[in-house]
């Protein structure tokens, strides 16, 4: 069903492709599709919230470093790694969501329950609530600014540059606090 979805999707666009048309092309019914993805756009974002969770997971094994950095410089590597072994698929996905607001508010959702999840692990290494930590937030914030810019400079270059690589020299400009210069 995604590989129909991602052609119909290239073919006419997403905002234009229907939900009828996708269960049509693969011979399922709308109860079947609800099954397995909440809306149309999750076809574009599928295994969002399986993402979240091994993200989430893999920042609570690494909470005993003493430098968040270290935690987010080691997450780097691990999906840096995996992003560059599907580029053509990411770029192709991210040319999708480019071009149809509502992907774009999706991808904005799924920053922030990224942004929040890094906020709330950084909140635990002290037992602050995250709510209240302002310095979880702003950390996790620019995080996840940082991530965007860097995932959209990747994006324009189309992929050539090692993305583990901008990643890390991303995180040490955060780190170092963007000397001017």
């Amino acid at each position: 069903m995604l590989a129909v979805a991602h052609r119909l999707f290239r073919k006419s666009s997403f905002d234009a492709t229907t939900l009828k048309q996708i269960c049509d092309e693969s011979e399922i019914s709308k109860r079947t599709f609800f099954r397995y993805f909440r809306d149309k756009e999750s076809l574009v974002f599928p295994r969002r919230e399986e993402r979240l969770e091994e993200f989430i997971r893999f920042l609570g094994a690494h909470s005993e470093v003493e430098n968040p950095f270290d935690s987010l410089r080691a997450a780097t590597r691990a999906f840096g790694a995996r992003y560059s072994e599907n580029k053509d698929y990411l770029l192709a996905t991210q040319e999708m969501i480019a071009s149809s607001p509502a992907l774009l508010a999706r991808e904005t959702e799924i920053d922030r329950d990224w942004e929040q999840a890094i906020a709330a692990a950084f909140s635990a290494r002290t037992g602050q609530d995250p709510t209240s930590d302002l310095w979880a937030r702003v950390t996790a914030g620019a995080i996840m600014g940082v991530v965007r810019a860097t995932m959209s400079y990747w994006f324009a270059r189309r992929c050539e540059d090692d993305l583990t690589q901008l990643g890390l020299e991303a995180l040490d400009y955060l780190e170092r606090g963007f000397p001017t210069g």
